[in-house]
């Protein structure tokens, strides 16, 4: 009997694992699909692929998809030093997610308040540097970024639970599909 409870959760772990691949295959296809001119398209493909890396268990892929996508979903060119700003932003995402209990981002509004949130304290990390009379050396920018603390509402995802689906509404069968596949 036990032998074959095993046999059974591998089953359903397969079946599992080969829905999550076909999800993944169109998700991917549609990103190839999507032009240069359509960043929030490009962003929506993914957070999806995000997700689906985030059930799969491939958090370090889930967190390079949702970096990605919301750093797209932002479409204002106002920050200075572009390369430091992508690393910390990258770092403080990356903590946020390895923070949470389920290690994914459940909907657009909850990564864009992220992203808004690591936005904000970049602005004042650079604020601060700017106006400090001691010169900023910092040697290990990413070590440093490591450090730098964050309010997270991490204690949100109880709620979310309740509320979240796990991808916003769908524009496309294709997407429709991918969204059944990762149920």
């Amino acid at each position: 009997m036990y032998i074959e409870c095993v046999k059974g959760v591998r089953i359903v772990k397969q079946t599992t694992d080969r829905r999550y691949r076909r999800a993944l295959h169109v998700c991917s296809a549609k990103l190839a699909r999507v032009d240069g001119d359509s960043p929030r398209e490009a962003a929506l493909c993914f957070f999806r692929m995000g997700m689906v890396l985030s059930r799969m268990g491939e958090i370090g892929g889930a967190i390079r998809c949702f970096n990605d996508a919301f750093m797209l979903r932002d479409l204002s060119s106002e920050i200075r030093d572009r390369l430091l700003w992508r690393e910390f932003h990258d770092t403080q995402m990356a903590l946020y997610i390895l923070g949470k209990r389920r290690k994914m981002i459940t909907s657009l509004a909850e990564g864009d308040m992220v992203h808004d949130l690591i936005k904000h304290r970049w602005r004042q990390l650079r604020a601060e540097m700017e106006q400090s009379e001691i010169p900023f050396a910092g040697k290990d920018m990413k070590a440093w970024f490591r450090t730098v603390k964050i309010d997270f509402p991490w204690d949100m995802e109880d709620v979310e639970d309740v509320f979240a689906t796990p991808f916003d509404q769908m524009s496309d069968d294709e997407l429709q599909e991918c969204v059944i596949i990762t149920h």
